[in-house]
Parts: structure tokens; sequence; C-alpha cells
């Protein structure tokens, strides 16, 4: 039971509450400035996403050593 409950929040997360934002957008439910910074926030968070990964990824290959002069034995 507890994981269908963490599926369905995840489902709500991720299609339920963007496509109600966007319809909203779309059918002018939503006031254009609320639309403008939900769109920011979407672009802003978008790019901490990607920068922060990257620099995940580039801490943990430097970290277990793996583009060091000896040979990588991954």
């Amino acid at each position: 039971m507890h994981d269908l409950v963490k599926f369905l929040l995840g489902l709500v997360v991720t299609v339920v509450i963007p496509m109600a934002i966007i319809l909203g957008i779309y059918f002018d439910f939503l006031p254009e400035t609320l639309a403008v910074i939900i769109a920011t926030g979407a672009v802003v968070l978008s790019a901490i996403y990607i920068v922060g990964g990257n620099l995940l990824m580039m801490y943990q290959d430097i970290k277990t050593g793996r583009y060091s002069k000896e040979k990588y034995r991954g």
C-alpha cells in the first residue's frame, strides 16, 4: 500500500500539477503574472537540476580517481 501511495504522489507531482498549470495558462484561468512566475521558476529549477547534476558527477569522478594518471580499474 505504501508503494501505491508513493506512485500516486509521484504521478500527481509529475503529471497532474503541470498539466493543470498548462491548461490554466491555455484557457486563461491563471493571471498572466502568475504564469510568468511559474515559467521562470521552472526554467530556473531546470537549470539548477542540470548544473547540479553535472557538478555532482564531476565530483564523484574526481573523488574516485577516474581521471588520475594511473590506469582506471573501474
